[in-house]
């Protein structure tokens, strides 16, 4: 199959291929079937970003399509993947975290009789367990960069399996829509300050959350329990943005380490204690350039599109909407693309 199809090509058959999977009759968690729901009632829209994920990986690869392997980190149900296999990419792999979406992914593909070559429940320490002694040239993902606690570990890890591996990022954290940003940064408060709930809409959390700020302070409370409570309260509120780990270190003066330097006055960005998964982080492009560059990767940054494909008012507003973004660029963007490709 030639690398130069576009991966646009496939989407008709695979959107009909999606019919198989009846939501409400496979045996997954009530969060899978969820967010696979979500995609399923938007597959036009998602296929579209999928399709030119894997076209922008391709581009920046210099080996035919059947002889790329691909890892889909962060991979949720699984769709992202799944359409990269069934596009001819030779080697798939899925990855996710959560053992609920790694079994609800194996069950779609069971379902689309799409054959992926191995499924992992983790992070990339995982993921180099189940590659060895193979070699990755592609790594893609949607809505996941946002959330690693520290990219430089990260980047550490992707060079170590291969440094001059391909990668391609989604993130609706576009720091230059400013719409956007209020939009997360709302998201990132009631994280902070009142908590999280599954039922806050679609796509928001498996569990629910008290405030991040509260399980800092009894994080503190359980470590350092001859502290004074406003003490306790001063360094919760000031631990804003670190593991559970880096806030013990960071109480007790010792040195810990971040991606970027640590301010947690700075702005709204707020992490999970527990897990270290950002709330939407928001990140500038330039910080983005010099992490890829610190690892001899170029950067280029490509504007998202919003869902056209809606019937009705809705669907030609956003039409008019996508031309926007052709005149002013990332500042309407709903989502922008990571491409990271190594340096010549």
């Amino acid at each position: 199959m030639s690398s130069a199809v576009s991966c646009k090509t496939f989407i008709p058959s695979f959107e009909k291929l999606l019919n198989r999977v009846e939501i409400n009759s496979i045996d997954i968690t009530p969060y899978s079937r969820r967010y696979l729901k979500h995609l399923l009632d938007h597959r036009k829209y998602y296929l579209h970003i999928y399709a030119t994920v894997l076209d922008c990986a391709k581009a920046k690869s210099n080996k035919p399509i059947n002889e790329l392997s691909l890892l889909d980190f962060g991979s949720g149900n699984g769709l992202l993947g799944l359409f990269a296999r069934y596009c001819g990419f030779g080697e798939v792999m899925l990855c996710d975290i959560n053992r609920n979406f790694v079994h609800a992914s194996s069950v779609v593909a069971k379902l689309l009789k799409i054959q992926v070559d191995s499924f992992v429940n983790g992070d990339l320490t995982e993921v180099k367990k189940a590659l060895s002694p193979k070699v990755l040239d592609i790594m893609v993902g949607t809505d996941v960069i946002e959330h690693i606690y520290n990219l430089d570990n990260f980047f550490k890890d992707v060079c170590t399996i291969n440094p001059r591996m391909v990668t391609v990022f989604t993130t609706a954290s576009n720091p230059e829509n400013l719409v956007k940003v209020k939009q997360l940064k709302k998201l990132q408060v009631k994280d902070e300050l009142v908590g999280g709930d599954p039922e806050d809409f679609a796509l928001a959390g498996e569990e629910k959350h008290p405030s991040y700020l509260d399980m800092r302070r009894k994080i503190i409370e359980l470590n350092f329990p001859a502290m004074k409570k406003d003490e306790v309260f001063q360094r919760a509120a000031a631990s804003r943005g670190l593991i559970k780990e880096d806030i013990i270190k960071f109480v007790a003066g010792e040195p810990f380490q971040t991606d970027l330097p640590f301010c947690s006055a700075a702005d709204s960005n707020t992490c999970h204690p527990e897990t270290g998964s950002w709330s939407e982080r928001i990140i500038s492009l330039q910080n983005y350039r010099d992490l890829y560059s610190r690892f001899s990767f170029n950067l280029a940054i490509e504007n998202g599109f919003y869902n056209s494909f809606e019937d009705g008012i809705s669907g030609k507003t956003k039409y008019f909407m996508n031309l926007l973004i052709k005149i002013l660029g990332k500042k309407t963007a709903p989502f922008i693309t990571l491409i990271g490709f190594p340096k010549a």
